[in-house]
């Protein structure tokens, strides 16, 4: 049977972070604990993407994220031409603008890579419809497959730990 691939943005790796959002924190607490208990359902991706932009910062924050992601077993994506056409062809699409490279990179990293969901917590430019909608239109015009875009949340269910 297939693992469900799992791409990694940035924004759930930080979230681990003492200083975010407590909820959310413990959302993705959760999420990273499910997906380390059920090696034979889930694979984690990551790619170059992550990695800059966790070793673009020179805070502390930045340095115990990187650790964090060293710690989960991942396939780190390396440079790829292919999706880095895609991205740029998201962004001639209108999927969005320019200004979200980085944001459209992941889900092309995440597209090319086959895996089944980007999970990010970044709902303003990927986890809504309308992105969504766009992305998959272009997607189906390009004949790759389909990629779902979610929060943590979805794998759990909203709960937590201490919910149980």
């Amino acid at each position: 049977m297939r693992k469900t691939r799992l791409y990694l943005d940035t924004s759930p790796i930080i979230m681990i972070e003492p200083d975010q959002d407590p909820r959310r924190k413990a959302i993705t607490e959760e999420f990273f604990r499910i997906v380390a208990a059920n090696p034979d359902e889930y694979e984690l991706f990551a790619s170059i993407v992550t990695a800059d932009e966790l070793n673009a910062g020179t805070h502390e924050k930045n340095k115990n994220s990187v650790l964090f992601l060293n710690t989960l077993e991942h396939t780190t994506l390396p440079q790829n031409r292919e999706a880095e056409s895609l991205a740029q062809l998201y962004i001639s699409r209108g999927v969005l603008s320019q200004r979200h490279l980085n944001d459209l990179r992941h889900i092309a990293y995440a597209v090319v890579a086959r895996c089944d969901y980007v999970v990010t917590w970044n709902m303003r430019h990927l986890a809504n419809h309308q992105t969504f909608s766009r992305v998959k239109v272009v997607n189906a015009d390009e004949n790759y497959g389909a990629i779902l875009l979610e929060t943590p949340e979805f794998f759990t269910k909203g709960e937590t730990d201490d919910d149980k």
